[in-house]
């Protein structure tokens, strides 16, 4: 049964407890809640962005199992078309954490979480940007991050990253109250 009334009154209820004075307050991020957030980023990159190199890759490697793929690069490790493409898709993949986190102080998996990108100046630089995006480099000194930065967030204060403590910048939770 419809009770006009009722509606009514929740609403008018709903409007009085909206707390038009709520301050915003930023705290340091849960490690899941950045651990989730990245994952959508990497799955939107994958779908978005690296779809498009797939097809180009395909055709250079096989692609009928891990195994065929991984002696095929192995091999061929030197080839110059292979090192383009994994190139070109690292900095796509850099670029889309630079940009989004320069302009909005978000990637769309942080907006989910309400996770913003903080620095010690009011304005996030381009050079703390990349440095917080160096691990998505394919070669030798940067792939060592891809262990050494979660391994360094699980011993610091704020769970910062090896590369958010070069960059000077860490990741926040916005919290209402």
């Amino acid at each position: 049964m419809y009770k006009p009334k009722q509606i009514n009154i929740e609403l008018e209820f709903m409007q009085f407890m909206s707390f038009p004075n709520k301050k915003t307050i930023f705290a340091q991020a849960s490690i899941l809640k950045r651990a989730a957030a990245f994952a959508i980023d990497i799955l939107i990159i994958n779908v978005a962005i690296l779809f498009p190199f797939d097809s180009v890759f395909q055709k250079i490697a096989p692609s009928d199992s891990f195994s065929k793929t991984f002696e095929f690069l192995s091999s061929n490790s030197d080839s110059t078309s292979i090192k383009a493409i994994i190139m070109s898709a690292s900095i796509v993949t850099i670029l889309y954490f630079v940009i989004f986190e320069k302009k909005l102080r978000q990637t769309p998996g942080k907006m989910l979480f309400k996770l913003y990108v903080e620095g010690q100046g009011k304005d996030l630089k381009y050079w703390q940007l990349f440095a917080r995006s160096m691990f998505l480099i394919p070669s030798f000194p940067f792939v060592l991050l891809w262990f050494i930065d979660p391994l360094v967030m699980m011993f610091t204060k704020e769970n910062q990253r090896l590369s958010e403590i070069l960059s000077r910048t860490k990741v926040v939770e916005m919290y209402k109250v």
